[in-house]
């Protein structure tokens, strides 16, 4: 098994979060120790806050999907647990509402003037799109977990 756990607790631009980082040790202490996974950065990679920007996770992300030792058919978790929120459609995008859904990054920023986030947001279609493409290459035995407000659109 391989796996990508992502926790934010400090984010510099919006509220704090208490368990993210919590919750991201409570996994990987349960593949080390109920599911037997070896406890090295080639089986479980972790973004904890300021580790944990956009495009760190987007970065980590694409790592599974070229990384060797990972075979086609390997189980891989993905855990997210942090900020989620909504985005405005963009008018050239096809979606079945107005609003589109997203993770915030660590680098997450909002413009209260403009009120729209500005950075360090992954909307769910980007989020599909690099999710597609890993199961392409390594198969569907993919689980992801995102424990976050706003989730419910993640595998659009």
């Amino acid at each position: 098994m391989h796996a990508l756990l992502i926790g934010i607790n400090d984010y510099p631009a919006l509220n704090k979060l208490d368990d993210a980082v919590a919750d991201v040790h409570l996994v990987e202490n349960f593949l080390v120790a109920t599911m037997g996974v070896p406890n090295d950065v080639i089986h479980i990679r972790t973004l904890l806050n300021e580790g944990a920007t956009r495009d760190k996770i987007i970065s980590g992300l694409k790592k599974l999907k070229t990384d060797e030792t990972i075979k086609k058919g390997d189980p891989i978790l993905i855990f997210y647990a942090g900020h989620g929120s909504t985005l405005p459609k963009p008018p050239e995008w096809v979606a079945t509402s107005s609003e589109i859904q997203c993770l915030v990054a660590y680098d997450g920023g909002y413009d209260d003037e403009e009120e729209k986030w500005v950075k360090g947001v992954i909307p769910d279609v980007t989020l599909a799109y690099l999710l597609d493409e890993l199961a392409e290459e390594k198969g569907d035995n993919i689980t992801v977990i995102l424990d976050c407000c706003y989730s419910g659109s993640g595998f659009r």
